[in-house]
């Protein structure tokens, strides 16, 4: 799908719609099916459901037993957070391509960690302490990212300007213990044509569409992982809109999907959700009674 057709499919006006009361029972609906599975674990024990998580858990769900491997940066986890800084430098008419914003866009950051202690992407320290050489695979990385999703849109028929990369969507089950679902998408686009709808607090929302970049290919339950995407994001805060549609792009496969979201596609995400705490849940129990 070339950049034209896919903003066109992103921009076109909601095929579905979720109403409020809807949202409410699926809050109650996800709660409950959520508690009594995670009541199985020791108190103080917590749960995180992510999209890697989903995945896991239907591909390699013997993995969820085996213990954390210490996090230790690399250029692929930097890519994503750089990348997005290069497109919204782009975006923002600062420079004509991925390629020519990445160093000032790097630079930038590590002289304002510098400057105030402060790290606004957490990995500036890493990155200002590379040799040269190892600085520049880390850039390629991020421009490759980056310039996949320039490229993937046609910008300039967006209409309004787009937020790019942001806070994950969160949201925390009232369960005995801790289960938090986070979303991560990298584009919110608010959907100009679409109807305005009134959310649970009495403010008037415009739709909006996700977009979300991942590695490898499409799974075969794709449309469910994307669903989750809107699933976390509905249930974040009741004066944010339910999301529209998704769309997820596959750059190394050259996949672009797009699930519209409505009651199936939602229902379909929580119980995944339903399931992988389940297979999560029982994957740490079988750890807590080997020690």
């Amino acid at each position: 799908m070339r950049a034209t057709q896919l903003t066109r499919a992103l921009m076109a006006p909601p095929t579905a719609s979720v109403d409020e009361t809807w949202r409410t029972h699926l809050r109650a609906h996800l709660s409950s099916a959520i508690t009594p599975v995670v009541e199985r674990l020791p108190c103080g024990e917590q749960l995180t459901v992510t999209l890697p998580l989903l995945r896991q858990a239907i591909a390699h769900p013997d993995s969820l037993a085996h213990d954390n491997v210490p996090f230790a940066w690399k250029p692929i986890f930097v890519r994503r957070s750089l990348g997005l800084a290069i497109v919204d430098a782009c975006v923002s008419g600062r420079f004509r391509s991925p390629a020519e914003a990445a160093d000032p866009v790097a630079s930038e950051a590590v002289a304002e960690w510098e400057r105030t202690g402060w790290r606004t992407f957490h990995w500036e320290p890493w990155l200002a302490g590379l040799r040269q050489g190892t600085r520049a695979l880390v850039l390629a990385e991020a421009v490759s990212w980056a310039t996949v999703l320039w490229a993937s849109l046609d910008w300039k028929a967006l209409g309004q300007r787009p937020q790019i990369g942001g806070a994950d969507d969160q949201w925390v089950c009232p369960a005995p213990r801790t289960v938090r679902l986070k979303g991560r998408s990298e584009l919110r686009l608010p959907l100009v044509g679409g109807p305005a709808r009134s959310s649970e607090v009495g403010q008037i929302t415009a739709p909006v569409a996700l977009v979300s970049v991942s590695g490898g290919s499409p799974p075969l339950a794709w449309s469910d992982e994307l669903s989750f995407l809107a699933l976390v994001a509905a249930l974040r805060s009741p004066s944010r809109p339910v999301p529209a549609r998704v769309a997820g792009l596959w750059p190394d496969s050259g996949h672009h999907l797009i699930v519209e979201i409505g009651e199936e596609a939602l229902t379909a995400a929580a119980d995944r959700v339903g399931a992988t705490v389940s297979t999560a849940v029982e994957a740490r129990l079988s750890v807590l009674e080997r020690t």
